[in-house]
């Protein structure tokens, strides 16, 4: 996949600038500039920034009562995780994933078993690798 540089340099410094400028209050909007920073890192190889940024996206969504959203970004983590081979990491963020999906009153039934189908995955590979 070809990915073009200076556009992506370009949507990270926007998106820093975008941080910066935001209040403290506009959570929604400080969860998505996160998580976008997230998957920008992620999809270029850096997984500490990647990690940084969910990480405050998760913090957001969670502040604003989001947690069907957290949940899915806690789950996409754990696949992150688990293609650096950092298997109990990424069991844990699947499994906060999981409660999270657990505790949304309806919809969510294809998470939760896109969670537990996950958790499975990562046991058994952790499993292997020992």
């Amino acid at each position: 996949m070809f990915i073009n540089c200076s556009i992506i340099n370009e949507a990270v410094k926007y998106y820093h600038n975008a941080l910066e400028l935001l209040p403290d209050n506009a959570v929604n909007d400080l969860a998505a500039a996160h998580h976008q920073l997230g998957n920008i890192y992620y999809e270029v190889g850096d997984l500490e920034q990647a990690l940084y940024h969910f990480s405050e996206a998760i913090r957001y969504m969670e502040m604003a009562g989001n947690i069907y959203e957290a949940g899915k970004t806690r789950r996409n983590v754990a696949i992150a995780l688990q293609d650096a081979n950092r298997l109990p990491d990424a069991l844990e963020y699947a499994r906060a994933a999981l409660r999270h999906f657990q505790s949304y009153p309806q919809g969510a039934e294809a998470d939760r078993q896109k969670a537990e189908g996950l958790i499975k995955n990562l046991i058994l590979f952790y499993i292997q690798s020992l």
